[in-house]
Parts: structure tokens; C-alpha cells; sequence
């Protein structure tokens, strides 16, 4: 037996640090003196000992120590390490971001000057009551001048200190903004005033830098950087908000993105059916914004495209393509494989005399990362009740069989690329697991079979050329490339993003087996 002294010169810890793992419970004397309270340990104190200094030089914390020496089995401990590792990867991806954005501030230093180094935080924010007119401005220096002529029109005891321009363009342009010009006000509005009197609230997260008005481009440009960088989401329009000696807030509401793409869950889209007349139909696709409030009719925001460029709602809540069903105020999407699905909440309103619909839609990237849903955007141009079969395209897939030896044999799927000329052996821009399309064998009397994720083998026909799928109705080209001395087949892959959505075949590569 050892006394605490001695145990402290066998590994290296200081008597103070071996009494408190002792309080802690850490580790606890295997005898102690009831006259002199002298403790003493036992040489397998000392492998505890070790075990301790090990664990915290790893991270562990003491509350982690106490757990991992108190497990009862492998499976515990291995939990715990686990959680650990991810806890570390977690830091060192943080730790890796605060480089890179330092690294980032070092760059505009150095090539722009130190005017330009814009201290970015992300706090809640006050609200504030304005008098607004939003529209059309060709450049900034309108916009200024709507804001004097606002102030002329109030009675000075109630105009406050700032003045506020809400920027709703969602990307960047040189003239002709959509905005609305703000001014502060500290009590009620006149009746008398042609203004919309306005509290803007944002939300709980907000990104915000301090600029002068002469600097707004650049900050621009170095906000949408480091929310790029933090990562977060932009979910409104921005806010520039004037003091004096030129001084300008630039603030955007925000929601924080996890790093890691692990928080998404599939939603439960068995909802009872309840009818919407006005939403069953036609609509095309007008414009994707961050939020509601920035969409201006007439005047689309984004040049970004949406692979839902027509959307059918068709009688009785029934699915088309990735449209899985909808019911009053939600629409149902899914795809992907794993198949994930979504329920989108929308709402229809008149605007100019035109039906709108307003679409909250779910997207992968920001489902995964915690992020919240962008607003795609349709006008209503037709009130016909369509069916499935009038809304997609068919192939005629009646085309003699021509043999072709080259292609016979089976074959098992080895990439999925956009363009033919994009497959490159030396890389794998999925895994085979993560593929839809499993095999495919090709028989010499112009059958074939096919397997798709994990459901039953499926009968097609084939001709040179092309695979023929009499079922679904579509005639899908395939070609043979020797690539390093091997053979690869590329086929066309004809899913619904062709069938309804009218998109170029992208194309599934094999490998021969």
C-alpha cells in the first residue's frame, strides 16, 4: 500500500490534485486511517492514475473519466471514445474555419487595405418604428432623396434618428433596386402623411457590421463572404440603417447552419386529403427568394433555376413525379435514394389579378444543415384539370430489334455523371451504394433486365442503340467507351426529371461484369 505522498512521486501528480480526485470520486484510497486520516492506495490505484492522466491529455473531461472508469463493458467504452472523436472533429473542423477566416482577413489587408477589414457578428437586434415607401430605384442616390422628401412631409418632433433602407435584391446589382426607404419615427403618424407606418422587427440571429456610407459595396461583398464562411443562411432582405457622420449598420436576419449535413429526418407527408379549388391546375415558375416580403410581381429577384419549372396540382390530392401528393395549404415532394420526402407548406394569394402561390420548399443542403426552407414562387396559368397522362412526355419505344454483341452480358453500375464527358476513372462522384441503378444484363433476343435499389428485377427490351422501356414509355440511347483499356457503358437515364419535367437525360455509367 501506498500513502498519497508516495503515489504522488509514482505519477507525477501533486497530493492537492489526488486529494480532489478523491472528492470528485475519481479516485478513491482503498483504506483510510480512521485515527490519522491518512490514505493509502493500493498498486492498482496506480493503473488508475494512468488511466487518468491518459484520458485527460485525449480531451476527456473529469465527468467523461468517472463514466469511462465506471463502464461496465467494451460497448460503453467504445461509446464514449466515440462520442469523443466526434466532439474533436467537430472543434477541428470550427478551428479549421477560424483559420480560413483569418487567413481571409490577412487577404483583404493585404490587397485592399485595412479600411477594408469589416468585424462581422451575428446578435439579436432591436426593432424600430419607420414610415416606409417601397418601389423601383434606379441607383442609391434616388433612394436618398425619397428619404428627405419623407422627413419634409413629417412634423419634426417625431422624426428619430435614423434613417433605413431595406435592400430586397438577393443578388447584386448596379442600378435599378428594389427597395424600401425608412425613416425613424418616435410617435404616431399623422393621418395627413401618404406613408405606411411599419415596425421591423428581425429575428433572433442577425448579421451585422458597421461601416461608413462610402464602404457599403465592399461590406456588401464582405458579409455575404463570412456568412458563406460561418456558414449561415440569409432569410431576408438587408438592412441598411443610417446615423450621423456617415456611419451605416448593414444587417441581415440569418439562420445558423450545423457544419455537418446529419440533422436531416424525413417528413410524414400521410396527411388527410382536403380539397383546394384554387390551387388545382397549372402554375409556372416565377422567382426563389430567402422570404415572402421580397418578392416583387413583374420584377424576379433570381436568375436561379428550380427543377420544378411547371407545377400541376392535380384533382384529389394525386402524385406526379417528384409531387408526391398534396392536400390544402401543403404540397409533398420527394427524391433521392435513399428516397427522402418533404412537406412544403404554401399559401395562394391575388396579386395585380393574378393567383400566386407562395411555396415554403424544402431543400436538402439547408434540411440537413438545420436551415429553414426559400419561397419558390408560381403564377397561375391555367384553371384546367389536367390528368397524369396529358402532362408527360412518351418516347415510342416500337423499334425492330437490331443485335449488337458489343453490349451483351451484364453489366454493374460504376458513376452517375451529368454529361457523357464528364466520367473521369480516376474519380467516383458517387458511391455504388448511393446509386439507384444497380445492373443491367443484355440478352441476344432483345430482352433485358435490370435492378433498381432494392426492388424486384425489371424487364426492359433493347435494340442497338437503345434501351427500350415499353412500361414507362421512354427509348434511353447507350453507348460503349474504352477508357484505359476498358470498357464502359454510359446509358441515358430517363426519369421523371425528362418525363414530366422536360430536363436532358443525364447518364448512368457500367462496368462489365
Amino acid at each position: 500500500m501506498y500513502k498519497i505522498g508516495e503515489l504522488s512521486k509514482l505519477c507525477k501528480l501533486p497530493v492537492k490534485t489526488l486529494r480532489y480526485y478523491d472528492s470528485e470520486g475519481l479516485l478513491i484510497p482503498d483504506e483510510i486511517d480512521k485515527f490519522t486520516g491518512y490514505r493509502y492506495y493500493s498498486a492498482s490505484r496506480l493503473v488508475d492514475c494512468y488511466r487518468i492522466i491518459a484520458l485527460k491529455e485525449l480531451g476527456f473531461t473529469l465527468e467523461e473519466i468517472r463514466t469511462q472508469l465506471k463502464a461496465q463493458s467494451q460497448s460503453d467504452i467504445l461509446e464514449l471514445i466515440e462520442r469523443k472523436q466526434l466532439e474533436l472533429q467537430n472543434f477541428l473542423l470550427q478551428t479549421n474555419l477560424q483559420l480560413r477566416k483569418l487567413d481571409s482577413i490577412k487577404q483583404n489587408i493585404k490587397t485592399e487595405g485595412e479600411k477594408t477589414m469589416f468585424n462581422v457578428v451575428i446578435r439579436s437586434s432591436d426593432s424600430l418604428s419607420v414610415v416606409s415607401r417601397r418601389n423601383i430605384y434606379q441607383n442609391k442616390a434616388d433612394a436618398y432623396d425619397e428619404i428627405e422628401k419623407i422627413k419634409k412631409s413629417l412634423p419634426k418632433n417625431i422624426i428619430g434618428k435614423r434613417s433605413v433602407i431595406i435592400n430586397y435584391e438577393t443578388e447584386y446589382r448596379e442600378s435599378n433596386f428594389d427597395l424600401a426607404v425608412c425613416v425613424e419615427i418616435t410617435d404616431n403618424l399623422p393621418k395627413s402623411v401618404q406613408c405606411v407606418e411599419r415596425k421591423i422587427t428581425l429575428s433572433s440571429d442577425v448579421a451585422m457590421l458597421v461601416c461608413k456610407t462610402w464602404e457599403l459595396d465592399n461590406a456588401y461583398r464582405a458579409m455575404i463572404k463570412e456568412l458563406e464562411q460561418t456558414p449561415c443562411q440569409i432569410i431576408g432582405p438587408f438592412y441598411e440603417i443610417y446615423h450621423d457622420e456617415d456611419t451605416v449598420e448593414l444587417k441581415v436576419p440569418v439562420c445558423r447552419l450545423s457544419i455537418h449535413n446529419d440533422r436531416h429526418k424525413k417528413d410524414d407527408i400521410n396527411l388527410p386529403f382536403y380539397n383546394d379549388e384554387d390551387a388545382i391546375g397549372k402554375w409556372k415558375f416565377v422567382d426563389v427568394v430567402p422570404s415572402e416580403e421580397q418578392f416583387f410581381y413583374g420584377r424576379e429577384k433570381s436568375n436561379q433555376g428550380v427543377w420544378l419549372d411547371e407545377l400541376y396540382i392535380l384533382p384529389n390530392g394525386e402524385p406526379f413525379w417528384a409531387v408526391s401528393g398534396w392536400t390544402k395549404g401543403w404540397l409533398f415532394t420527394s427524391g433521392g435514394y435513399p428516397e427522402i420526402t418533404y412537406k412544403n407548406k404554401y399559401t395562394i394569394k391575388t396579386i395585380k389579378d393574378k393567383k400566386i402561390m407562395f411555396i415554403e420548399m424544402k431543400d436538402y443542403d439547408h434540411e440537413s444543415r438545420g436551415g429553414i426552407p426559400t419561397v419558390w414562387i408560381y403564377e397561375k396559368v391555367s384553371d384546367k384539370i389536367f390528368k397524369k397522362e396529358e402532362i408527360r412526355i412518351r418516347d415510342k419505344t416500337d423499334i425492330p430489334f437490331v443485335l449488337d454483341n458489343t453490349v451483351l452480358g451484364s453489366w454493374k453500375v460504376r458513376d452517375f455523371v451529368l454529361e457523357a464527358e464528364m466520367f473521369d476513372v480516376s474519380k467516383q462522384n458517387f458511391s455504388e451504394n448511393g446509386l439507384f441503378f444497380k445492373r443491367v444484363e443484355f440478352k441476344d433476343n432483345g430482352s433485358s433486365v435490370a435492378l433498381f435499389g432494392e426492388k424486384d428485377p425489371y424487364k426492359l427490351f433493347w435494340t442497338k442503340g437503345l434501351l427500350l422501356d415499353k412500361h414507362n414509355e421512354t427509348v434511353e440511347k447507350y453507348m460503349i467507351k474504352v477508357i484505359d483499356n476498358k470498357e464502359y457503358l454510359f446509358i441515358e437515364w430517363k426519369s421523371g426529371d425528362y418525363t414530366f419535367g422536360g430536363k436532358k437525360p443525364y447518364w448512368y455509367v457500367f462496368k462489365s461484369e
